[in-house]
């Protein structure tokens, strides 16, 4: 069974205290975001979408994406280039061919913000929770607002203008930046508003509904839904979800019909031409989207979603077209393709369908070693998500009986008392080996 996760606060202590030297703040914890956190991307300011390479490749539809090795960008990093390290961080979140290791990535990513990479700073802060379950060490929005601060102290100047919108946006959280930013963050916000920034106009109609301005949270939104109808697709989100209060239904219908519309149009644009936007744009097709235009198209941009903006929940999906034949032609290569891509990247379903395709190759110790690295992958103890840890528990009883790998029942003991916390099936594993208990695992 799956046990009550914990709290979380023994993951806050002191988190960012590197990173936030010389910010301001200091290194006492920051109040508990829990043991997990569903973080929505903020309003659009550079991108809503994934983030990909500056230059979307140029794809042949339904064709294998090529194997990708991060090799050649760690020597440019290992020789001081810091755009080569935050190009290997990048692969090591979103790479073909290459297996998610967030660790790694962190490191890379800071080394390169550190050392004055300001794509970097503007990109980990997003990437840091936004992306991808890593494992809770403090808010998101503390990691996010640090980033920009990183940014913004080398000479970002949109990374000042996103701090300032952080602080704007979560007040309470954010409190650490209210004697520096906080003094200034509104003017700045006002300013970059009247020169059409989106996601400064988007947070100024957050805080004018957050304080009950709804004349002034009116107004922002009308500029918002100009901005939306002169082309501007990040402007069209926040309207569509303004919720109108003095319209008539007939009307908020309307404008939701209208902007849907013109939100999938811009989507369907941004993405054909690799500048993300696919996943949305695979909304607007399917047969409940605004635009319904059958199975085929929806595949289309399933392929977009995961070929060029690296969304691997995408990728699992398509996998599954394939397998199918829904919206594309019938195939098992490229089915196994994209759930093995999945699966390297966090896709708990993805490494299932491949650990059953794997056993359907018979028996023996060739198989055994695949089998033992795709559930090597599915063990994802810092997601505590019942799928990873029983994908952990099956990694233990592998290295308990050495198939597929060397026995190591040390290992095996090891990954049964990290699950063990939150699933008693591990804690009777321990039991049976005779092994101590964790003392935060709930009474048997």
């Amino acid at each position: 069974m799956l046990k009550r996760l914990p709290d979380g606060s023994a993951f806050v202590a002191a988190a960012l205290s590197v990173l936030l030297t010389g910010c301001g703040a200091s290194s006492a914890p920051s109040r508990d975001p829990g043991a997990r956190q569903v973080v929505a991307l903020p309003p659009p300011a550079q991108s809503a979408a994934p983030l990909e390479p500056a230059k979307g490749p140029d794809i042949v539809l339904f064709s294998l994406p090529p194997a990708e090795d991060p090799s050649a960008d760690l020597l440019r990093c290992e020789r001081g280039d810091m755009e080569g390290c935050r190009a290997a961080g990048w692969l090591f979140l979103h790479g073909f061919g290459v297996a998610e290791d967030a660790s790694r990535a962190d490191d890379l990513y800071t080394k390169a913000c550190k050392g004055k990479n300001t794509n970097a700073c503007m990109q980990f802060a997003v990437e840091y929770y936004h992306v991808h379950d890593w494992p809770i060490k403090a808010t998101a929005k503390l990691v996010e607002a640090v980033h920009h601060k990183m940014a913004c102290d080398h000479g970002e100047q949109q990374g000042c203008l996103a701090l300032a919108l952080d602080v704007l946006r979560h007040p309470e959280e954010l409190s650490i930046f209210q004697g520096t930013v906080g003094k200034t963050a509104q003017k700045t916000a006002e300013d970059a508003c009247a020169a059409s920034h989106i996601a400064a106009c988007s947070t100024l109609m957050e805080v004018a509904q957050r304080s009950g301005d709804k004349a002034r949270a009116e107004t922002l939104a009308m500029t918002l839904r100009t901005m939306c109808g002169a082309g501007e697709m990040g402007a069209c989100w926040p309207v569509l979800r303004y919720p109108w209060s003095d319209r008539t239904p007939a009307e908020r219908k309307s404008y939701t019909k209208e902007l849907g519309r013109k939100l999938c149009r811009f989507s369907q644009a941004e993405c054909r031409a690799g500048r993300g936007a696919c996943s949305l744009a695979m909304g607007c097709v399917d047969e409940d989207g605004f635009e319904p235009q059958g199975p085929e198209a929806v595949a289309e941009f399933t392929y977009r979603a995961c070929a060029v903006s690296r969304d691997f929940k995408r990728c699992e999906e398509l996998a599954e077209l394939f397998e199918r034949g829904k919206g594309v032609p019938k195939d098992p290569e490229k089915a196994s393709f994209f759930d093995m891509a999945a699966c390297q990247h966090g896709r708990d379903l993805a490494c299932v369908r491949m650990a059953g395709r794997i056993r359907k190759q018979g028996s023996g110790p060739e198989v055994d070693k695949k089998l033992f690295e795709v559930t090597k992958l599915g063990c994802r103890i810092d997601n505590r998500d019942v799928g990873w840890l029983m994908s952990c528990e099956r990694l233990a009883e592998m290295y308990e009986t050495g198939r597929g790998t060397q026995k190591d029942v040390e290992k095996a003991v090891e990954l049964f008392t990290a699950v063990c916390p939150y699933r008693e099936e591990s804690c009777d594993n321990l039991r049976r080996l005779k092994r101590p208990v964790p003392p935060d695992a709930d009474a048997p």
